[in-house]
């Protein structure tokens, strides 16, 4: 820490009472400003060359509106380097000058008159050379338990005097800027070794490459901060409740997850790229599974050997807790993180990697529309009700899908559960690979693979807004979603394609599209207003918030475009949801489910704090040191 002081103006103070008591020091009313330096100062003039060239430190003694800030720069001698910025503190502190003996270095035991012994020195450091040196406080010379020691060996030689009372204190509690490394930019170094030294010779010798540099690791100048952010984030770390430490915490124990899936669970669920697959499940249960729940379930195994979740529990008839089917259906299979299988129950021992046969069983994923509380106009109690309470009638075949509608009580479907027969024919006569994909598309190649996804993702969209088509319609209607469309979309995109199609939803949209930019609102004429509030309500193409925009204008209707002829006009269904919500909650990709579930490394809790080793360290108490008249 360093003070700076302005002129003093002493003031006595008298003891009114008179009483004996503890002494009391006169505290002079002078102005000082202390700097807690953020390193450790064993040099003087290298300190105070961190704070610049010329350092003003008289500012801090002025009294302003705004308080003064003092930069410090770690590497002073570097002209990019960035400082950090001190912020003034309030406190309350006295700066002491404590004067006591110095030691001559020799020493006898305690309490006898012998002479003392040793070698006699002045001080263990470099001969005294300014009057800075003098104080023997600076650089870690003393510490405070040599100098208490020192006090109670000199009761009546030492002296303390009060200088003065701290008021502020300047802190570096902020972060530094990141730094730009500049020790090997060939640019910088040529420009520091011809421009600083300011010599016309070294002036005419620096040199510029011709030309515009184009080649990689290119210099640029760099920003003036490269970041804002001066106060650390307090990110409250907290251990995870559901850990446990196994063995002697003092010894170092293992972190473990008790609610583990490896460890915890019966089943397995491993990478799409692991052997070989487990042949039996992890452990037994403990508790009662019941054997009618277990018959059924290995039965369904052998009927077909992969299932989604879904899917196997549409087959199962009996009323079961779930939490005993959760159970139950990891003593039957094993699950893919990730993959072509992902997420589907396999049974114990096969292996769907190596034989084409198991493509049929392959799923397809999508992230399907949740109705969040604060996203949509809806109150938050019926939002709530409808994740709580689970529909009165179960749909058996809801893990089937058949083009016309889909169930939201699972986002996994498996090829062969697919019976829309446009998806269908274009999954029968797709090419197969002749090596399996274990990252993504499985036996199919990714160019079938990705077709079929789009037109289903298509299809959910059209199926939501109440917009598919049917093939019997003769003729299409506008505004609908017809198989025809998306079977030219899709024709021209090949089947063996290694790579991503890149495709795009938007084109596949495009008659939803065009409908809702012909369908125009208008207000009639005032002749008319009348005659229109009179008519039919079915006669007008409605769209959503037609009803509320009836109640707020009685005179506002909605209308075709003036083109479009009469007998076209087709009551379209309603679309109360956000089509760009659709879009982006149906995307999700086959990529491996992270699951750190279980912390297996250990830690170990045994660092010691060393003692601080600077200063005097003979202070033993049956030893008497000698000191030295000087002060």
């Amino acid at each position: 820490m360093m003070g700076f002081a302005g002129a003093p103006r002493p003031e006595s103070l008298d003891d009114d009472n008179g009483q004996a008591g503890a002494p009391i020091f006169d505290v002079s009313d002078r102005k000082i400003v202390a700097i807690e330096h953020p390193c450790v100062v064993m040099n003087l003039d290298k300190g105070l060359a961190t704070f610049g060239p010329e350092p003003d430190f008289q500012k801090l003694l002025v009294n302003t509106p705004e308080p003064s800030s003092v930069p410090l720069w770690f590497r002073p001698d570097n002209p990019t380097s960035k400082p950090i910025v001190s912020h003034l503190a309030p406190t309350n502190n006295v700066l002491l000058k404590i004067t006591v003996p110095k030691r001559t270095g020799r020493k006898r035991k305690r309490g006898s008159n012998g002479p003392f012994v040793g070698d006699a020195h002045v001080s263990k450091r470099v001969a005294i050379t300014s009057e800075a040196d003098e104080v023997s406080s600076m650089s870690r010379r003393d510490s405070p338990k040599s100098i208490l020691r020192k006090m109670r060996d000199n009761v009546d030689d030492y002296q303390i005097e009060a200088v003065g009372s701290v008021q502020g204190t300047h802190r570096y509690r902020g972060l530094a800027d990141f730094q730009f490394a500049n020790t090997s930019s060939s640019f910088l170094t040529n420009i520091a070794e011809h421009l600083l030294p300011l010599q016309v010779s070294k002036l005419r010798e620096i040199k510029f490459a011709p030309g515009v540099a184009v080649g990689p690791g290119q210099e640029i100048i760099p920003p003036p901060h490269f970041t804002d952010k001066v106060i650390g984030f307090n990110y409250n770390y907290e251990q995870n409740p559901n850990i446990k430490v196994e063995g002697e915490e003092g010894e170092g124990g293992n972190l473990i997850n008790i609610q583990g899936r490896k460890k915890h669970s019966y089943g397995h669920f491993i990478n799409h790229n692991q052997y070989p697959v487990p042949t039996k499940a992890r452990r037994e249960p403990t508790i009662e599974i019941p054997d009618d729940l277990l018959k059924q379930l290995h039965a369904l195994m052998e009927e077909r050997p992969i299932w989604t979740r879904r899917a196997i529990l549409n087959s199962v008839t009996g009323n079961y807790a779930d939490s005993m089917l959760r159970i139950a259906l990891q003593l039957v299979g094993y699950q893919f993180r990730g993959g072509p299988w992902r997420d589907a129950f396999v049974k114990y021992g096969v292996d769907p990697r190596p034989d084409p046969k198991f493509r049929m069983y392959q799923t397809l994923a999508f992230k399907l529309e949740r109705n969040i509380v604060g996203t949509k106009k809806v109150p938050w109690e019926l939002v709530r009700k409808g994740q709580v309470t689970k529909p009165k009638t179960q749909n058996k075949e809801s893990h089937l899908w058949d083009g016309e509608q889909y169930s939201t009580d699972g986002k996994f479907w498996q090829v062969c559960d697919i019976t829309d027969p446009f998806v269908r024919q274009l999954i029968d006569q797709a090419p197969l690979r002749d090596d399996c994909d274990l990252n993504d598309s499985g036996w199919y190649y990714r160019g079938t693979w990705a077709k079929v996804k789009m037109i289903m993702k298509v299809k959910m969209i059209a199926i939501k807004k109440g917009r598919m088509g049917s093939d019997d319609d003769n003729p299409q209607k506008p505004g609908l979603l017809y198989n025809s469309f998306l079977g030219e979309r899709i024709r021209q995109w090949p089947d063996k394609a290694e790579k991503n199609l890149g495709l795009t939803i938007e084109p596949f949209l495009r008659p939803l599209q065009e409908v809702d930019t012909r369908i125009r609102r208008r207000r009639p004429n005032p002749e008319q207003a009348q005659e229109k509030q009179d008519e039919s309500t079915t006669e007008a193409i409605t769209r959503p918030g037609d009803d509320e925009l009836a109640d707020g204008d009685p005179e506002a209707v909605v209308d075709n475009d003036s083109e479009a002829p009469d007998n076209e006009q087709t009551p379209l269904p309603s679309n109360t949801w956000d089509e760009d919500d659709a879009i982006d909650s149906l995307d999700d990709e086959d990529r491996d489910v992270e699951d750190d579930d279980e912390f297996g490394d250990s830690y170990s809790d045994e660092g010691e704090y060393g003692e601080d080793e600077y200063g005097e360290v003979d202070d033993e108490d049956n030893v008497e040191l000698e000191y030295d008249d000087a002060t």
